[in-house]
């Protein structure tokens, strides 16, 4: 459980903080958009690390990597809080979201060595369930920590459970790993299966931004009032927070060979759920509520289960590099998903952009049906016991 609470503390601020975006406004003196340039400095940061933190933790284990990227975490975000400037607190955020990426992916590189195959998409599937998680805390939290004692209190306070919790996960994490001696990619992005996985994720995650961005605003121009769209965000985080785990048991069956199997069916239940939205919006909320739980058990249900794949394929020695590798594409396509899906929308409405997002969730799952035959076939690379 330590790895899931390291990971909610992680996403407090990375999920968080539009949640004081107003507070950190004034303190910046900044408007909408010089908000957004600060907060993508944070994504940006965690997203240029994250490779290169795999490579890291396969040449010298997850412990040193988790203690030295907390202690960047904490660091950047203490200066951060004490400036008004804000390209600096932008510069100090970049280096505390590169001081991030240690968590995930030192995390998900230990978990994989921990837990045999047929236990490891569940135990991914939990730790995985600190990103909703933490999120959550952060829109509670973070409002009122702000309240009290101005934004420094909110990052500071934050920052601080955030490098506690990453030190007594590396505390915990037994020795090991670091049987690499390369820091190169080393044939990562061509083991058998690998672009197969990287293809297919790129693919679902246009209808998770899609969902996360915009389902609000889509509810609303259906003709939901404010607090039926607020309910339906609710149903869709709690849904996907559930897909986590649900998925992980399902892809541990059979000793952990229905990885791919389980990748095309969260696909396919995304692109009948993505399907029906423009239908279930426009008729009521019970039918829509209903759509929301089937969307968010497909479209957040895929990425635990594609980490697990990843490190998977290329055995133990090039693991955190594969989990970095996947991470990077989810995170960097993910992070363009929202703006293609806002020019859907503004072009062609809400209704073109559930399309789009079945659409390709459909294109994912097609990929990873092509793949499910080989993935039995094939055994992956195992990884010890």
């Amino acid at each position: 459980m330590i790895a899931v609470a390291a990971q909610a503390a992680v996403s407090v601020l990375n999920y968080g903080l539009p949640a004081i975006a107003v507070e950190l406004r004034q303190e910046l003196d900044i408007g909408p958009a010089g908000f957004g340039a600060v907060f993508a400095a944070l994504g940006l940061g965690t997203a240029v690390a994250l490779l290169p933190t795999g490579m890291l933790v396969d040449r010298f284990g997850p412990r040193p990597v988790l203690a030295a990227g907390s202690l960047l975490a904490l660091a950047g975000y203490s200066v951060a809080a004490a400036t008004t400037d804000p390209v600096v607190f932008s510069v100090f955020a970049f280096f505390a979201g590169m001081g991030t990426a240690a968590v995930p992916v030192a995390g998900m590189s230990a978990l994989l060595r921990e837990f045999p195959p047929e236990r490891r998409g569940m135990a991914l599937g939990w730790r995985q369930l600190g990103v909703p998680l933490g999120g959550t805390i952060g829109a509670v939290a973070l409002p009122l920590l702000a309240h009290v004692g101005g934004v420094s209190l909110a990052l500071i306070t934050s920052a601080t459970v955030t490098a506690a919790t990453a030190l007594w996960f590396a505390w915990l994490t037994p020795g090991g790993g670091g049987e690499s001696r390369s820091l190169r990619l080393d044939g990562t992005l061509t083991a058998p299966g690998m672009r197969r996985l990287l293809l297919l994720g790129a693919l679902y995650v246009f209808a998770l931004g899609a969902a996360l961005t915009y389902l609000p605003s889509a509810a609303r121009d259906a003709g939901l009032g404010k607090a039926e769209a607020s309910l339906l965000f609710v149903v869709l985080t709690v849904s996907a927070a559930a897909s986590r785990v649900l998925w992980g048991r399902v892809a541990d069956r059979g000793g952990g060979t229905r990885r791919m199997r389980t990748l095309a069916d969260t696909g396919l239940l995304a692109a009948g759920a993505a399907l029906a939205m423009p239908l279930a919006l426009h008729a009521g909320l019970a039918a829509a509520s209903l759509a929301v739980l089937l969307l968010g058990f497909g479209a957040f249900g895929f990425n635990g289960v594609l980490y697990v794949a990843a490190g998977e394929l290329v055995g133990p020695e090039r693991a955190g590099r594969a989990v970095g590798i996947a991470s990077t594409m989810v995170f960097g396509v993910g992070s363009l998903a929202s703006p293609v899906a806002g020019l859907v929308v503004e072009n062609a409405g809400y209704d073109a952009m559930w399309l789009v997002g079945a659409a390709t969730s459909a294109a994912g799952a097609l990929v990873a049906l092509r793949g499910t035959r080989r993935w039995r076939r094939e055994v992956p690379a195992p990884l010890p016991d």
